[in-house]
């Protein structure tokens, strides 16, 4: 067995159930700790891509080095990876936190059903929310790369969680079938800038202002150039505009970073909860992940959350 070498195994875990297929046509499977104490056992996801078969180690490396740097990463708002192993038929194995609640895709579809659209005091705390773990996560030279709204997961206290950090490599990396003869093609990674380097960091943070506008818009489509950012913007009040159009449309500056944009966002928030109230607010939070139609991954996700309604929830909600 290949294993990688800053991991010389996973966590022990027992399977509790498969959740299905996820967006880069991994297996993922709900699963157990078997290494942790009573009080802070809580379940685990597993993600099982297929690679490429008989990558060479300098075509691996990139991805290595990537889910490397994620796993040190401790923040409230970013699912901890616990571990990753490469087998010897090309399987990766990824283990990360399990986070309760919906994708923030999901919540946007619910929304959508009932005929609205978020509040911009919702869309300005997930936006805080996920820049603050992008500026945890940037502080630490590690760049997420794929932020998008179906890795982002709205909790059943308002937590907004960022997932899948070190991935964004295995994308040209696993396996596609084309035809018997030639069943596996691999797209060599591009040379990218270094890790952590301001230009990556800054679209880290133009990927959150994408789909901060998908949620204002109401759609996954959002437009990219200015006259349809303005027109999707055109109902929104002038601090989240100008908010988003700097993010989005101005030119690159040193202060775009993703500590700018959470304070922003913040301020954003505050004049937000001062129109509709904190409470209004925090109801909208805590309706999402509970109501509407589920994915088969939320269903099963969902399970877990009633395994583990006794454990301790982290308590982060909208400032007071």
């Amino acid at each position: 067995m290949s294993v990688l070498p800053f991991a010389s195994r996973l966590p022990a875990f027992a399977p509790l159930h498969p959740l299905g297929r996820g967006p880069l046509g991994e297996w993922v499977s709900l699963v157990w700790p078997l290494e942790s104490g009573p009080v802070e056992a809580r379940p685990l996801v597993v993600k099982t891509f297929l690679l490429a078969s008989g990558l060479a180690p300098e075509t691996r490396r990139p991805l290595e080095e990537a889910l490397t740097r994620a796993v040190p990463l401790r923040h409230p708002g970013i699912a901890r990876l616990h571990g990753f192993q490469v087998d010897a038929r090309d399987t990766l194995t990824v283990v990360s936190d399990y986070v309760p609640g919906c994708s923030l895709a999901t919540a946007r579809r619910r929304v959508m059903g009932r005929g609205a659209r978020p509040s911009e005091a919702f869309v300005c705390h997930v936006g805080a929310e996920v820049a603050g773990a992008l500026q945890a996560a940037h502080g630490a030279r590690v760049v997420h790369g794929d932020v998008q709204s179906h890795r982002i997961r709205v909790g059943p206290r308002g937590e907004v969680t960022l997932t899948d950090f070190g991935l964004r490599p295995a994308r040209p990396l696993l396996r596609r079938f084309t035809s018997p003869s030639r069943p596996d093609v691999v797209e060599l990674p591009v040379r990218e800038d270094a890790v952590g380097s301001p230009v990556e960091a800054r679209e880290d943070v133009r990927a959150l202002g994408r789909v901060l506008l998908g949620l204002v818009v109401g759609n996954a489509v959002v437009p990219e150039d200015a006259a349809g950012v303005d027109a999707a913007l055109g109902g929104v009040s002038p601090a989240l505009r100008d908010v988003l159009r700097g993010v989005l449309l101005d030119a690159p500056r040193e202060t775009d970073s993703a500590a700018w944009l959470q304070s922003a966002l913040r301020d954003c928030m505050e004049r937000g909860m001062a129109c509709h109230g904190q409470e209004a607010v925090v109801r909208e939070l805590a309706a999402l992940p509970g109501a509407g139609p589920l994915s088969p991954v939320d269903v099963y996700v969902g399970a877990a959350s009633v395994m583990t309604a006794s454990a301790p929830v982290r308590g982060r909600t909208l400032p007071s």
